[in-house]
């Protein structure tokens, strides 16, 4: 995954989490008491590690290239680097992934209960007046 889309599902995930962001899901998602529940804090501190360490893993090797065969070879080829480290990113990357699809699924239940709490006080109200 490109820098760019990684640095954007952190922002994304970061706007979920922001009350002043998600137009009306409560702080960190949490389904109770927000000043007690931090629900998600921990997956937005983790996803920010997860994009840190996917950047630090995109950085170019070409510097550290070493000559090889009595310095006949002046450039080697870096694939074993560049697929050991597309393996290990690949990894981070799957749980940054699954950090924001957690994030999604409790972002869209506290929306869906939302919905259902409007729609059963719209209904009450109907009725009693």
């Amino acid at each position: 995954m490109h820098t760019a889309r990684q640095v954007e599902k952190r922002r994304q995930c970061t706007e979920l989490l922001n009350p002043d962001m998600n137009r009306g899901l409560p702080p960190s998602l949490a389904a109770t008491d927000p000043s007690l529940n931090f629900h998600v804090k921990g997956i937005d501190i983790t996803t920010a590690a997860y994009v840190s360490e996917l950047g630090y893993r995109a950085a170019p090797v070409s510097t550290h290239i070493q000559s090889a065969e009595m310095h006949n070879q002046a450039v080697n080829s870096l694939a074993l680097i560049s697929g050991r480290a597309t393996i290990d990113s690949l990894d981070v990357l799957s749980l940054l992934i699954a950090s924001y699809l957690y994030v999604l699924c409790q972002a869209l239940d506290l929306r869906a209960l939302q919905v259902e709490l409007v729609a059963g006080l719209d209904e009450i109200a109907r009725d009693e007046l």
